[in-house]
């Protein structure tokens, strides 16, 4: 894989110094953009929240000129013109010193239309505040997830003590009815692009969701920036009845086709 760092393409693996705290702590931040064919999808929104996490915590970046060095990355993997994975990756490596950005870029294939998502209720946990960032110390959503898909399920859903329901390891969350939508609120959760693209094109309202409430919702669907909008059936022992059409309504604008 060809990546792009300190102003210049590199191929193979990237170094990092040991005592460095994003080595030794996963100290950073990261975005997963999708790169529609023709371009990175709603890029403003992802650097947006990049940079809020890096002044809320007082971190200095250099400065990128992310849409030339993205198309350069993509290009340089051959992946201009089909769906790919592109990572803006901000480690944490020396106190001292501007935080060095990286750029990759993977392919992507994207879920076949008619697919849809079973999750695993994950046990209550308590989420601090770093879970409004996406920093790279992101280890209980890989453990949960892992665990999901040991039993084979897609992902898991992150619950806090009084099994408040927050969001996905790796989407947003969304319930409705097909007409009424609403996003669970409760703890701490990570500001998703994608969720505030469908507050443009949907009624959504905040509310608390309890995973004994799940029930009261025919549809239940993720959110994020490489699948858009999908239809989940299940979570834990709930099912949900799936809603594709209100998937294919919204995905053109969230997905830039």
């Amino acid at each position: 894989m060809i990546h792009w760092r300190a102003g210049a393409l590199h191929e193979g693996g990237v170094r990092l110094d040991i005592g460095s705290p994003a080595f030794r702590y996963g100290a950073g931040f990261f975005e997963t953009i999708l790169w529609n064919g023709q371009g990175p999808s709603r890029l403003d929104a992802h650097l947006a929240r990049l940079q809020a996490s890096l002044d809320h915590f007082g971190l200095v970046a250099e400065p990128v000129d992310y849409p030339a060095v993205i198309a350069e990355v993509v290009r340089a993997n051959g992946l201009a013109e089909r769906l790919a994975r592109v990572n803006i990756i901000v480690p944490l490596e020396d106190e001292d010193a501007a935080m060095a950005p990286l750029v990759t870029a993977a392919p992507y294939d994207p879920p076949a239309p008619d697919r849809t998502y079973s999750l695993r209720l994950a046990p209550p946990a308590t989420l601090g505040s770093l879970s409004l960032h996406k920093s790279m110390n992101y280890m209980l959503c890989y453990l949960e997830r892992r665990a999901a898909r040991a039993l084979g399920q897609d992902d898991a859903v992150l619950t806090q003590p009084g099994g408040i329901v927050t969001e996905a390891t790796t989407a947003a969350l969304l319930f409705g009815d097909g007409d009424c939508f609403c996003t669970p609120t409760g703890g701490c959760r990570l500001p998703s692009t994608t969720l505030a693209a469908v507050r443009e094109l949907l009624p959504v309202r905040d509310c608390t969701v309890r995973a004994g409430e799940l029930r009261a919702f025919r549809h239940a669907y993720m959110l994020n920036s490489l699948q858009g909008m999908r239809p989940v059936t299940f979570i834990g022992s709930h099912a949900f009845t799936p809603d594709f059409a209100t998937c294919e309504r919204c995905n053109p604008a969230l997905l830039g086709d």
